[in-house]
């Protein structure tokens, strides 16, 4: 009876429809990794400041806080970012990096956010190893009957 459940799994994963879906979800999931990977990578090379914190709000299940951190110019920048790590309490020092564009922040967030696209690329390289399975039943050669 276990065996049973697999042959059907097999079975539709050989169909054209399934090995469409199955190419179509890892070439799906590797995007996904690439492009989290990638996004990780840029925020790395961005500047950093120290910046305090200026308030917490919380709007459904996200939290975000309101910092303050100072540019190169020597000017202050205030921003509202999005809290993926630990809690922040006003009147905490942050790290916060920026990308700056001919002098103007184009972008920010909190230097805590590689814990973000850590879990990200976690959970789509969970989704590409099924993939690459599912895509290994869906092409592997029909067992002879004998």
């Amino acid at each position: 009876m276990a065996g049973t459940s697999g042959g059907v799994v097999a079975k539709s994963l050989r169909s054209t429809t399934g090995r469409v879906v199955a190419g179509v979800v890892l070439v799906g999931a590797v995007l996904g990794l690439v492009i989290v990977l990638r996004s990780s990578a840029e925020q790395r090379s961005w500047a950093s400041a120290e910046g305090t914190v200026q308030e917490r709000t919380r709007s459904g299940k996200s939290t975000s806080v309101k910092v303050e951190y100072p540019l190169p110019d020597g000017t202050t920048q205030v921003a509202t970012l999005s809290e993926n790590g630990p809690i922040r309490n006003v009147g905490e020092r942050v790290t916060v990096r920026y990308d700056l564009v001919d002098g103007r922040v184009v972008d920010a967030a909190l230097a805590d956010n590689d814990q973000a696209h850590w879990v990200t690329g976690g959970m789509l390289g969970v989704v590409v190893l099924g993939a690459m399975v599912a895509n290994l039943l869906a092409w592997a050669p029909k067992p002879r009957s004998g």
